[in-house]
């Protein structure tokens, strides 16, 4: 089958940009595919050289792309959810032309407009590269799943925060410690709060949520924690609970309302998505008819977030876009997190004397919360004698175990404000 030429415009010669481009010569792409080059714009000076070609067009500002219409799809790479980057890809998608992006901000803020803008129309977008770089979770979405119907999807959608977790426990290191330490291997940012405070993966979510369940998911609508909190001790006691901490993307519709939550959980060591570590991302998804499905990669990095964008770039070079049917976006009410039902784990600092574990079970008993499994460690502080409590709980509601922690903390032999994780059993 001979295949038409397919021109690509590339915005965005960064980390992502470069291994791009790195790959088209590598593995010889152009001439498989006939994928075609016709235009850079870099503040990066690119040499015509490297690139193998004297037609490539080469422009030191994106926007100059507005005015120029000699390619297929944009290959949107410079990042950011308002600027330049959103006013070449709206552009683009005005004009008729594809988009392929790695732009999970993009993506994620502006879902509703962008499918408003290829709604019953010929040309699309993707972002197989929006979403845990190396594992083709959209496709599986769009196309191997798309006769399933999607009753829950989880996982950890964000390499920084899992290397860092990760780290603490096999090393026996402070946060501060292992954050510095996944800084100077480059897989934290000098600021690292995108990553560590739950944003990136909550962009992820916003877009895996849309997909799965056709809704125009709003990001202010995901409650959103993140992991700058987590103590080394409550790693380790988790461990030796049987549990591992993870921070976990969920998304669920239940009695007809979204479940969207981001937060650190802990997560039996049984779970497949337990053992995703380091670097790795790792998704479940659980559908009606294929059960649970899971996915492991490497979620960032040039190689395999390069690979996702040319993986797109070969779907439209290779299959003419027909006409898309419109379809009705579903609308559903969002679940509060004080209603989420589930165990927690929880960390108690007291004064070691008669009456700490009945005063605690007592405000349990209060707001219908039972005990379920309990470790007490000896602790000596400066001023007086201490102890540490562990506790894991049944099932409740959120909002009872936030009432009964408001009492706890008041009782006058806590010493220290109680350390609560959820936990996600996913039998």
């Amino acid at each position: 089958m001979l295949l038409k030429k397919t021109k690509i415009a590339i915005a965005g010669v960064g980390t992502v940009g470069s291994g791009v481009i790195e790959l088209i010569k590598k593995n010889s792409i152009l001439k498989r595919f006939d994928i075609e080059i016709t235009a850079i714009a870099s503040r990066r000076k690119q040499k015509k050289t490297d690139l193998g070609s004297n037609s490539i067009n080469f422009f030191n500002d994106a926007e100059r792309l507005i005015d120029f219409n000699n390619y297929d799809i944009l290959v949107e790479l410079i990042g950011g959810d308002e600027g330049i980057s959103k006013k070449i890809v709206f552009d683009a998608l005005k004009k008729g032309k594809n988009v392929v992006t790695a732009n999970k901000a993009l993506v994620s803020k502006h879902w509703r407009k962008l499918n408003e803008l290829t709604q019953g129309k010929r040309n699309e977008i993707k972002y197989e590269a929006a979403v845990a770089g190396g594992i083709p979770i959209i496709k599986v979405l769009n196309d191997f799943l798309i006769s399933n119907k999607i009753k829950k999807i989880y996982g950890i959608l964000n390499g920084t925060s899992n290397f860092i977790l990760t780290n603490m426990l096999n090393s026996n290191s402070k946060f501060e410690k292992i954050l510095e330490k996944a800084q100077d291997f480059g897989y934290a940012e000098a600021d690292p709060s995108f990553d560590i405070d739950g944003v990136d993966t909550s962009h992820k979510l916003a877009i895996l949520s849309s997909l799965a369940f056709n809704i125009n998911c709003d990001l202010k609508s995901i409650y959103v924690e993140g992991i700058r909190n987590i103590d080394l001790t409550d790693l380790v006691y988790a461990n030796e609970l049987g549990y591992k901490v993870k921070l976990l993307g969920l998304a669920q519709i239940r009695k007809k309302k979204l479940i969207n939550f981001v937060y650190p959980c802990l997560v039996d060591h049984n779970e497949l998505i337990s053992k995703v570590d380091g670097v790795f991302n790792g998704i479940v998804v659980e559908s009606d008819f294929c059960n649970k499905s899971f996915f492991q990669g490497e979620g960032a990095g040039s190689q395999p977030t390069a690979t996702s964008v040319l993986s797109d770039i070969i779907d439209f070079s290779i299959k003419e876009c027909k006409e898309k049917p419109k379809s009705k976006i579903n609308i559903v009410k969002n679940t509060n997190i004080l209603d989420r039902f589930g165990s927690f784990y929880l960390r108690f600092s007291t004064i070691d004397q008669p009456g700490v574990i009945s005063g605690i079970t007592n405000e349990f008993k209060k707001n219908n919360i039972s005990m379920k499994s309990m470790l007490q460690k000896d602790g000596i502080s400066k001023e007086k004698k201490c102890a540490t409590i562990v506790v894991t709980t049944h099932n409740c509601n959120e909002k009872d175990m936030m009432k009964a922690l408001k009492k706890i903390n008041n009782l006058n032999f806590v010493v220290k404000k109680t350390t609560f994780i959820r936990i996600e059993n996913f039998k």
